[in-house]
């Protein structure tokens, strides 16, 4: 069948200036080219993208299927669009898959645009439904992780088991980017892209969704299957740099050790980075991946006030914290420290301390933002139960906006600490001499231009 994938937008300010490419959906790609389709994807975050853009797109492809991969964050923005694609034909079928559908199902199935949607993990899923669409079939309830509506009535089929070896399948398309148009603030070289491991995390922070996507049992590649895919990015592809954006990296450390074994033996010119977890960093590990090519790791650190940690379920204690960034430092590697501000029981005092948190870490790199009750997390049940939101609206989810106030801070006070915890962080002469040093390349240039750009625009743009 003819299919065409699409990540509808997510149209908001972006002071950290992050542009990944849609992973789940070019995994998807590579699984449903293997089943003998013919896929097509198109990324509207990076293209000049508007709705007629993509319709010219779809009348000169004639796809049959149409898919969405849809984030809370961009779920108006995909309805919208797949309203306009019927317009054109109600015969393309449209399918939508990714974490909105699968934590709001019935509230996706609602709209009249949407035909199927698939719960959790796509490949299998999708698979099956295609082969039921091509033989017309009509009685779909054995299609386990499917959604659809029949005679008016929304039906959701029962959950699809996980896919137990993820080593089975197939390298993600990768050829069907624009590598240029992919950059993260902290790469420190490019070409660059990302590439995860993993699927699954075993923890519950409150304000996570990962493990209703993809559950909270951890499953990783063995390091002979990821060293294909690195291998393919860099000779075929050209890569300089890889960001890992597994949930954790390094949960499985014997595994990750064979890795940068394998990586080490095969000695590429290849620069990579990685997400870590506070209570798991060790020295003789973290020295291993540095020796493999790793340069930074990033920290879910979130606040630096322990009652706020412990309520989150973070399972971490700011001693650890510290600790941990000084073996990170003494590894060789950079620090990155991720900061949430606007958390449950948050206070002037406890969102100051955090920002001095991060400036007392000496970190290289810190990104705060606000905290989110994103559909599907114990967050937001909490703050519904609480009132907490500020918005209702599936529009106003934004990764950099306040749209819930859990604090004792009023809402247009609380929207000034964004502003006030980046430009505390970054524009201390210490750290601007800091970063001068760090500076080696003009990818680095650039970012740090583009960055501090980014973040004088938002500390002078007018706060609704």
């Amino acid at each position: 069948m003819k299919i065409l994938l699409v990540q509808p937008s997510i149209t908001e300010r972006n002071v950290t200036s992050f542009m990944y490419p849609p992973m789940g959906l070019v995994a998807l790609v590579a699984y449903l080219q293997k089943e003998g389709h013919q896929v097509s994807l198109y990324d509207a975050n990076i293209e000049k993208e508007t709705a007629n853009e993509i319709i010219d797109l779809i009348k000169k492809e004639s796809p049959e299927i149409v898919g969405f991969g849809i984030m809370s964050v961009n779920f108006s923005k995909s309805l919208a669009l797949a309203k306009e694609i019927k317009s054109i034909s109600k015969n393309i079928v449209i399918i939508a898959g990714g974490v909105h559908p699968t934590v709001e199902p019935e509230q996706t199935l609602k709209s009249p645009y949407i035909d199927f949607i698939v719960r959790g993990e796509g490949e299998l899923t999708t698979a099956e439904l295609l082969k039921a669409i091509e033989k017309k079939e009509e009685n779909l309830k054995d299609i386990k992780g499917l959604g659809f509506k029949k005679n008016g009535k929304i039906i959701l089929n029962p959950l699809r088991d996980l896919i137990q070896d993820i080593s089975a399948l197939p390298i993600p398309a990768y050829n069907l980017f624009n590598l240029k148009k992919y950059r993260a603030p902290y790469a420190s070289r490019s070409p660059y892209m990302i590439m995860t491991r993993s699927r699954g995390c075993p923890f519950l922070c409150i304000f996570c969704g990962v493990g209703k996507m993809f559950g909270n049992r951890y499953r990783v590649q063995t390091p002979e299957r990821s060293i294909k895919e690195v291998d393919y990015l860099v000779n075929q592809l050209g890569i300089k740099e890889i960001g890992f954006k597994d949930s954790e990296f390094t949960l499985a450390p014997k595994n990750v050790e064979k890795f940068c074994d394998l990586l080490i033996e095969k000695n590429y010119d290849l620069s990579w980075n990685c997400n870590g977890r506070i209570n798991h960093a060790t020295y003789p590990l973290l020295s291993k991946m540095k020796k493999a090519g790793c340069v930074s790791i990033s920290y879910g650190i979130e606040s630096g006030d322990q009652a706020i940690l412990d309520d989150m379920k973070k399972e971490i204690t700011i001693e650890q914290v510290r600790e941990a960034i000084k073996i990170t430092k003494a590894a060789g590697l950079r620090t990155i420290g991720n900061f949430m501000i606007g958390n449950p029981n948050d206070t002037k005092e406890t969102i100051e301390k955090t920002i001095r948190f991060a400036i007392e870490l000496d970190l290289d790199y810190a990104n705060f933002g606000f905290t989110t009750p994103f559909p599907g997390t114990e967050l937001r049940e909490r703050a519904i139960k609480n009132n907490w939101i500020l918005d209702e609206r599936m529009e106003a989810i934004k990764y950099e906006d306040c749209i819930m106030n859990a604090t004792s801070l009023p809402t247009p006070e609380l929207k000034k600490y964004l502003s006030k915890a980046f430009f505390s962080f970054y524009f201390r002469p210490s750290y601007i001499l800091k970063r001068l040093l760090m500076i080696n390349n003009k990818d680095e240039i650039y970012n740090s231009v583009r960055g501090s750009i980014s973040i004088i625009k938002d500390i002078l743009r007018p706060k609704k």
